[in-house]
């Protein structure tokens, strides 16, 4: 009975101390459900994800496999094809989860069994679709241009913003430098223009306003020597690329349009560009271009930029090499060694309260995991592995490349729950 009483008691002081339906919904919307940004079930079921509260998304999709192009105001993709010769569709989404512009996009001639490509330049806002299809075997045993493919002449351009299309017969351009191919890669919105298997006659690239330009290969370069094009991009609609000195290999040029950016003594030259830098990073150096063309050397001697193997990103405020975040204001330079829980770690990505995600994925690592390092720059919290993902806008991006489709689930990071101690 004395139990009962009791139950009763706290039960009525309970009853009379209830929120209002006013009052619950204030604190509600002070206090949001974890519940509240994702609305949507997962394509991918991962059980790391459900772990640290992700258990839904803010929008997931499948798309034609490696036709993903994420930026930091949203996300554009092509449904996968059911029928190869059929219109392609284009969608943009914002990382809201609102679709901002689907477009149809016809497949060209010849192009229907090729492997459809998107590529961006994300200085301009400008995509490309294009199609690929494998080298034709070379009679003289020519060296195919690295780091490209073969492609369709025909190409779609699309303003990232507005969806608006605009297409284009290459070979018409290329043909007026000598051109009888053209070649490009998943970086480069243009084309190198080739006039046999090896020989680089030409560079065609576009602008903001979806205007093709052609340069002639002798306009462009002017190094002396014998020299053999390695990496290939594009970057505000110019056209950016590695020459590699077959005869001395402390003299490797890194050329933006028809300036030389610097050299260096090797080719494996990263390209990171960004919204409105563009980053190189070679072993531990480091250089930051500006929409003028103006390189910046960073002084990362206080931090170490993590092997080649860990590619940087970039985005509209600063970038990330290994474990050092570069505000593009003022090159400053940030180090996170004394707080990663390993060496291999990378940084992937920053969340607008001025956390960091970080990751190390390398099958050669000691340690493997994720971590948040939280704003006040704190131990880093560990989370159950996400493996390979990227931080756009406060969303994390999971993408899973399938012999069919590539699968992308994107996660509102106000959902992440972290471990309690």
């Amino acid at each position: 009975m004395t139990a009962l009483v009791a139950v009763s008691a706290l039960t009525a002081a309970a009853a009379c101390s209830s929120p209002t339906v006013t009052e619950a919904d204030s604190s509600a919307a002070a206090s949001p459900s974890r519940a509240t940004y994702g609305t949507q079930a997962p394509l991918v079921g991962n059980a790391n994800f459900e772990a640290v509260g992700l258990t839904a998304t803010t929008f997931s999709f499948k798309a034609e496999s490696g036709t993903v192009r994420a930026d930091e105001l949203g996300i554009t993709y092509i449904d996968p094809r059911t029928d190869d010769s059929a219109d392609l569709t284009v969608r943009r989404t914002l990382w809201d989860g609102t679709e901002a512009w689907s477009t149809a996009v016809a497949v060209p001639d010849g192009a229907a069994d090729m492997q459809v490509q998107l590529s961006l330049d994300p200085a301009i806002g400008v995509i490309s679709v294009w199609f690929s299809g494998p080298d034709a075997p070379s009679e003289d045993g020519a060296i195919i241009l690295r780091n490209t493919d073969a492609m369709s002449g025909q190409v779609t351009w699309l303003d990232v913003e507005t969806g608006r299309a605009v297409s284009e017969d290459l070979m018409v351009t290329a043909s007026d430098l000598a051109g009888v191919s053209v070649r490009t890669n998943e970086d480069f919105v243009g084309a190198i223009v080739m006039e046999d298997d090896s020989t680089t006659s030409g560079v065609l690239h576009v602008d903001a306003d979806l205007t093709l330009a052609g340069s002639a290969w002798g306009d462009l370069i002017s190094a002396e020597g014998d020299f053999q094009l390695s990496g290939v991009s594009q970057w505000n609609s110019v056209p950016l690329f590695t020459l590699t000195d077959k005869n001395d290999g402390s003299n490797n040029i890194v050329q933006f349009g028809s300036a030389e950016l610097l050299t260096a003594d090797s080719d494996t030259i990263r390209f990171v560009p960004g919204p409105t830098h563009l980053g190189l990073k070679h072993d531990e150096d480091l250089w930051l271009v500006d929409e003028t063309g103006a390189v910046v050397e960073v002084d990362t001697s206080a931090c170490e930029l993590g092997n080649n193997h860990q590619y940087p990103t970039i985005s509209d405020t600063a970038l990330f090499a290994g474990l050092a975040r570069v505000t593009l204001g003022d090159m400053s330079v940030e180090c996170l060694s004394d707080i990663a829980p390993t060496p291999d770690a990378e940084i992937v990505g920053e969340f607008s309260d001025g956390a960091l995600l970080l990751t190390s994925t390398l099958s050669s690592a000691q340690t493997r995991g994720t971590w948040l390092v939280p704003a006040d720059r704190s131990e880093a919290v560990e989370l159950d592995s996400l493996g390979p993902v990227e931080v756009h806008s406060d969303h994390i991006v999971n993408a899973v490349d399938g012999s069919e489709a590539t699968i992308v689930d994107v996660y509102d990071y106000r959902d992440l729950t972290l471990p309690q101690e």
